[in-house]
């Protein structure tokens, strides 16, 4: 039977056999929460809370605190919705995906955040490899548009990472596992009278599945926090981290079936690095309980390098990216009664980046490709006004502005270009909340999110102005909770896009003008505590992603499936206490085909069905833990298409690992 159809079916199974459950709590114990609300809290008054209706999600530290992963994206595959494109190519491993964009990096479309700070690189990807899963506090993703607090990237939805900053406990762990994978982690905090320090540090080590695919990563993180009032809380966070792995390279299909483990022989020298420099101040005041005032302020840098040979008849390259941002965010809360709750915020962010790109043999460099300088400014705010109409109806209307500047020079040809102007992009948002009973939730949002062209699409020789890609999307949903113990969320969702830029694939930097396109779907997502020793969730997204009116060049792409995007994606767990203190998991990744290209005229690639189980056993000290990843040995793979032909990077096949943690 085809995975598409065992999965729903397996759902609906599962819930026509529903007899009670447990609702996890949205705090950062909780397991797995499904909600259609994201409360938007002041630290220093938990009551003011103005919503976002949507489809929101929140990891937290049960379901995160035992994991082990090479590269943090793996975190999100018990997240609804979410998705992977797996390059697998050393400092290149991967990008998450939502709401029927692709994951390669040619459309960013998500907003990364840690603890509240822009995280993204300025392409777009999401960086977040410096943070090991011991040091996270709890993963949260909003999908749609309708969220106003962020512009840049947050086109179909935002991601927020939250750092611990909890005294627990202090805590060590060690593991080992398959191909030579060895790993440490450690958190420490203590609290002295109004002062408290959080510290982690962590390292990993692999040989890889594969060959030529050994990866070292160490990180090293501090936060400081200091109440210098009942009002008033002052923090401060910095953090390094460092990753060197090698490239295993691209296979041919009948290589890679044949031995996926094998590396491409003409990649032998591919290797990277990259480096993540973060300081960031954190303030927070309460004017008084009715109004809180929210500061950060940040600086980073994001360095890369890599050398890079994608086929046999390609040359290497040495792709170097040098990012530092600065920037801050200002967020003020005001209730003014108890029906009127009011938020705004201004944020500004400027980026000044070198990518270099040079051709090499055996990373000897021969000569310069690509040298790219270029500022690059943003800045935008927000407000959004909550009304509550009626005990059970609440609407919630926001509306966002964001502006562009910057300049850019081409070092090789020695041209320069100033940005485009977009003038003030203006995003209208609105949502409703109403509540027909206690158990019954039913939201919809709308709202416009935009896209504008990074890199060298940003800019232009002489001045012109540009609309901004604007994107309209909505969504209707419900959340039901039939009995205590039991969550269940269904909603349908459209996102509209005019003026769509995706990067071109010729090594200019450049991007394309693919048209107008539509994506739609629906999601069904539910979280089950059958009794106090079983505990399940599961989720399914179906979806399109279509080419509605392409350019006069590509007219014959009318009505395509856009390149890239699976037609479904599905997640379903299992945590089952055989004894108090030992716990068995089940969990499984699913994932549709999809196709290479807008003219839909290859084979479509991508499906996977990927089961992991573990067995954790609770000890008074810590914890012991046995991790199986792949358990049936899956071949997968991921698969681009370079001119005329297909490449392929196989993912992993079984592997297991051993960990111990002691708390003190």
């Amino acid at each position: 039977m085809n995975t598409k159809l065992i999965i729903p079916l397996t759902l609906t199974t599962s819930l026509s056999l529903i007899s009670s459950a447990v609702i996890a709590e949205n705090s950062t114990d909780s397991k797995i929460f499904i909600g259609e609300v994201i409360e938007v809290k002041g630290e220093k008054s938990s009551s003011l809370t103005p919503d976002i209706a949507g489809s929101v999600d929140v990891i937290g530290r049960e379901q995160l605190e035992n994991e082990h992963v090479n590269i943090t994206m793996d975190l999100f595959k018990k997240v609804p919705g979410v998705y992977f494109s797996r390059f697998n190519q050393g400092i290149i491993s991967a990008d998450i995906a939502i709401r029927g964009y692709n994951g390669e990096g040619s459309m960013p479309h998500t907003k990364l955040l840690i603890d509240g700070v822009p995280s993204n690189l300025h392409n777009g990807l999401n960086e977040m490899d410096a943070l090991f899963p011991l040091e996270i506090s709890q993963i949260e993703v909003v999908k749609g548009t309708n969220d106003p607090r962020y512009g840049l990237h947050n086109l179909a939805g935002n991601i927020n990472i939250k750092s611990r900053k909890d005294f627990n406990d202090n805590e060590i762990e060690v593991l080992a596992g398959s191909f030579g994978t060895q790993e440490i982690q450690t958190y420490i905090a203590n609290q002295s009278g109004k002062l408290s320090q959080h510290y982690f540090a962590g390292y990993r080590a692999t040989d890889g599945y594969r060959d030529n695919a050994e990866l070292d990563k160490h990180t090293f993180s501090g936060k400081w926090f200091y109440e210098l009032s009942p009002q008033t809380d002052m923090g401060f966070i910095a953090r390094y981290f460092k990753y060197d792995a090698q490239a295993p390279g691209y296979l041919t299909q009948e290589e890679a079936k044949k031995d996926p483990k094998q590396s491409a022989i003409y990649a032998q020298n591919d290797e990277g690095s990259k480096t993540t420099q973060h300081v960031s101040a954190h303030v927070n005041h309460a004017f008084s309980d009715d109004s809180v005032l929210d500061f950060k302020i940040y600086q980073q840098r994001f360095e890369r390098e890599r050398f890079v040979r994608y086929t046999e008849s390609s040359s290497q390259q040495e792709r170097q990216e040098n990012e530092k941002q600065y920037g801050f965010i200002l967020n003020y809360t005001q209730q003014l009664n108890e029906d009127w709750l009011v938020q705004s915020g201004i944020d500004y962010q400027h980026q000044s980046n070198r990518h270099q790109r040079i051709k090499t043999e055996q990373q000897q460099r021969i000569n310069p490709t690509r040298d790219h300088n270029f500022d690059f400014i943003t800045y935008g705010g927000f407000a959004q006004v909550e009304h509550k109409l009626h005990e059970r109806v609440t609407w919630v209307a926001g509306l966002r502005v964001d502006k562009l500047d910057g300049d850019f020079t081409d070092e090789i040809s020695q041209v320069d270009r100033k940005i485009n102007d977009y003038g003030t992009i203006v995003q209208p948002k609105f949502s409703l909340i109403t509540q027909p009973t206690d158990e019954l939730t039913v939201f919809a949002n709308w709202g416009e999110s935009f896209q504008a062209g990074v890199g060298k699409s940003a800019y232009s020789v002489e001045e012109t102005s540009f609309d901004a890609s604007k994107n309209t999307g909505w969504e209707l949903g419900s959340k039901w909770v039939p009995v205590p113990d039991l969550t269940l969320r269904l909603s349908a969702w459209h996102q509209d896009a005019s003026d769509e830029l995706v990067q071109k694939t010729d090594g200019s930097g450049d991007f394309a003008n693919v048209g107008e396109t539509e994506r739609k779907g629906w999601d069904f997502a539910f979280q089950w505590a059958v009794s106090n020793a079983v505990y399940i969730w599961g989720s399914y997204t179906d979806q399109e992603a279509i080419l509605t009116k392409p350019g006069a060049q590509a007219i014959e792409n009318k009505g395509n499936w856009l390149r890239s995007v699976p037609d479904y994606t599905a997640s379903f767990g299992v945590d089952y206490w055989v004894l108090e203190d030992l716990k068995a998991s089940a969990y499984g990744s699913y994932q549709g085909d999809y196709h290479l290209s807008n003219s839909n005229d290859n084979n479509k690639y991508g499906q996977y069905s990927i089961i992991d189980v573990a067995l954790d056993y609770q000890l008074d000290w810590g914890n012991i833990g046995l991790r199986i990843n792949n358990v049936f040995d899956r071949y997968y793979e991921y698969v681009y298409l370079l001119g005329d032909e297909t490449i392929h990077s196989p993912g992993d096949g079984i592997g297991a690992n051993l960990s111990f943690s002691y708390r003190f």
